[in-house]
């Protein structure tokens, strides 16, 4: 029984995106509880902070630039070439870190404490710079003139991110034993985004099944777009936290992105197609993060045998000293 547990802790990811793919018809039913699933998630990882616990790291500040300027310079150099690669680059950097990157980077081996201070972080960001960007990126999807197009964007991302914010201090003001309770069943967000990824899978392959007119050449470079800065964005976040030994840490903030915001935001604002992108994105990260954790579990399998081999040695030399 503990081998399969084990077996689906380190394989979760994987067989939900197997599962959404397949039933797709079922899980994209569910698509509207994606802002609720966000909420709570955000309010686990909300509960186990307090604004004294956050310590600004200089990580923290140059992965923030990164992500936010990044994001516009992708699009920037992406437009010219192919406007709906450009959005889906774009959209992929700006959003937020996933709050289940707390539970993988810990399962890792990481620093939670830093991670969780990333999230909040670039929660605050995002609800700052997504009524910028969102409709600089997606012009010709957004039927509307610019600033009330950004009010258009900010009430409808900043509810999202702001409720749980402003529930979990509530709850550590005035109800801290239920705040304690919350950040206990933490471990509970890690099968939320399990659930989310059967949604995300789910609603893309409903859409790219869906009869009509395919033009597959483009979903295929779309897709290959999503992979590819998936990778990128693991290897700058691992490359550039390695100079502060926060190589896992800084991977998962950068790269683990929450991909069900950026496809609530996708089918609001952007080209439908940008959802492809998204979904290879999310299979990439999924695959990349369970092999990690597969790697990760390896690892520690392989330091307890030989910790076991040296005590049995251990514990036969001192059995023969006692015979001499």
């Amino acid at each position: 029984m503990k081998r399969v547990l084990l077996f689906l802790k380190q394989w979760a990811l994987l067989v939900a995106i197997v599962t959404g793919a397949l039933g797709h018809s079922f899980f994209s039913r569910f698509s509207a509880l994606s802002p609720f699933l966000l909420m709570a998630m955000l309010l686990f990882t909300f509960c186990g902070m307090s604004l004294r616990s956050v310590r600004l790291h200089r990580l923290h500040v140059m992965l923030l630039v990164l992500q936010m300027a990044g994001s516009l310079l992708a699009y920037g150099l992406l437009v010219r070439w192919n406007s709906i690669v450009a959005q889906t680059v774009g959209l992929i950097i700006l959003v937020p870190t996933a709050t289940a990157a707390a539970t993988i980077t810990g399962m890792l081996g990481g620093s939670v404490g830093f991670l969780a201070t990333y999230v909040f972080l670039g929660t605050f960001f995002s609800i700052a710079a997504a009524p910028l960007l969102v409709p600089l990126m997606a012009p010709g999807h957004v039927d509307m003139p610019f600033f009330a197009s950004m009010l258009s964007v900010f009430f409808k991302v900043g509810p999202i991110l702001l409720i749980p914010l402003f529930l979990a201090f509530l709850l550590q003001a005035f109800a801290p034993r239920v705040s304690e309770m919350v950040e206990r069943a933490g471990w509970l967000s890690y099968y939320l985004w399990v659930a989310m990824i059967l949604i995300l899978m789910g609603s893309t392959f409903d859409m790219l099944l869906a009869p009509g007119k395919k033009d597959l050449g483009m979903e295929a470079v779309i897709a290959v777009s999503g992979v590819v800065v998936c990778f990128i964005q693991f290897l700058l976040g691992k490359s550039l936290g390695a100079l502060y030994h926060r190589s896992i840490s800084a991977g998962q903030a950068l790269a683990q992105k929450n991909l069900m915001l950026a496809m609530w935001l996708a089918f609001q604002y952007f080209d439908p197609l940008v959802v492809v992108g998204l979904a290879a994105y999310s299979i990439a990260q999924n695959v990349f993060n369970a092999a990690q954790i597969w790697m990760k579990g390896r690892m520690d399998a392989r330091v307890r045998n030989r910790l076991h081999a040296h005590h049995e040695r251990m514990h036969a030399a001192a059995g023969h000293e006692d015979r001499g």
